[in-house]
């Protein structure tokens, strides 16, 4: 037994014409066969219907293509499991196909979800309940102190939509570890011109001065990149409060096969002494005057962005602002986009 049929994933070499040259014991249990059975004939044909299509044209283009279909999510076939497929060139002018079974892992997912609901549901019923149990309590009183039950009720309304903040924020954090849909080339510069737009709207008497460097592109689910970008942009933003005027830049490039991306603020910054606890869950380094929210945001764009296999640091001086480093993979060459 050689090294290919060790290995748990399912795997076998294509020609480009098609044919299955071997199968490794892993693909063929997925398949519902034995190795010997798929060799020698265009498998996927009868196997993958659902799919075949897409490898013959992918193997039409061997010669061309340094990377064929990636993280192919499958059809729930008919035992219900969630097949996910890729198929890369090898050096000899064959291709490698690869079968996993992500069935296990959609269910976690499910259940995760269900879980992160039940938890938003559960905690809301309760500061519903204490939110309107005091409105109707104030409304006793209002008669006879209306400003101070005034005063009461925006402090109830306050706490109660800051509670309510922190949930979105712990579902958001449950979610964010989870792994990334399918990657596509994602357009950061259109992502960033898009949420400084979405923060303008919603404040629209700021200043701002913002910045974007155009044909900024990453290799990743667009969706969470987004929303890993607007995170920092928000932060950003907040934390300019304190200026006449908002300055934001974001640059960056290509270095290798990484997107190296700059976000630059000139608000209010920090003590690099205590950089580390930026991204830790429920650790601020600036209190709520100073616009520190539940401590939860970069924490999120941290798990983002590590599950799209980047990471982000971050360099910053106290009333100087700050500047964070987000490093992406790039898109592969054969998928850049046109400027």
């Amino acid at each position: 037994m050689d090294l290919i049929d060790q290995l748990p994933s399912g795997l076998a070499v294509l020609t480009a014409d098609g044919r299955w040259l071997r199968a490794n014991t892993a693909l063929a249990t997925l398949l519902g066969t034995s190795p010997a059975m798929l060799a020698g004939q265009a498998a996927h044909r009868d196997r993958l219907p659902g799919v075949a299509d897409r490898i013959d044209a992918a193997l039409a283009r061997l010669p061309l293509a340094d990377d064929t279909l990636r993280d192919v999510q499958m059809p729930e076939d008919a035992r219900g499991r969630h097949l996910r497929l890729s198929l890369r060139p090898l050096p000899d002018g064959t291709a490698l196909l690869q079968l996993d079974d992500d069935t296990a892992l959609k269910r976690l997912e499910a259940q995760q979800e269900t879980l992160a609901f039940g938890i938003s549901h559960e905690l809301r019923a309760p500061v519903r309940a204490i939110e309107q149990f005091a409105r109707r309590l104030l409304a006793q009183d209002a008669a006879a102190d209306p400003q101070t039950a005034r005063d009461h009720l925006q402090r109830i309304q306050h706490a109660s939509g800051h509670a309510g903040g922190l949930i979105d924020a712990l579902l958001e954090t449950m979610r964010a570890s989870r792994p990334p849909r399918a990657s596509a080339a994602v357009d950061i510069s259109l992502l960033g011109d898009w949420i400084c737009a979405e923060l303008q709207d919603a404040d629209p008497g700021r200043v701002a001065d913002i910045h974007i460097a155009p044909d900024l592109w990453a290799w990743g689910d667009e969706h969470a990149l987004k929303q890993l970008l607007g995170k920092l942009l928000h932060n950003a933003w907040k934390f300019s409060a304190h200026r006449d005027t908002v300055r934001i830049k974001l640059t960056g490039e290509v270095v290798g096969d990484r997107l190296q991306l700059r976000l630059r603020d000139a608000g209010r910054g920090f003590d690099m002494r205590y950089a580390e606890r930026l991204f830790v869950p429920f650790r601020r380094l600036h209190s709520a005057d100073d616009g520190a929210g539940h401590g939860l945001g970069l924490a999120i764009a941290q798990q983002l962005a590590r599950a799209q296999g980047g990471h982000i640091r971050v360099e910053s001086e106290p009333d100087a602002g700050t500047t964070f480093f987000i490093e992406l993979p790039a898109v592969p060459d054969e998928d850049a986009a046109a400027p």
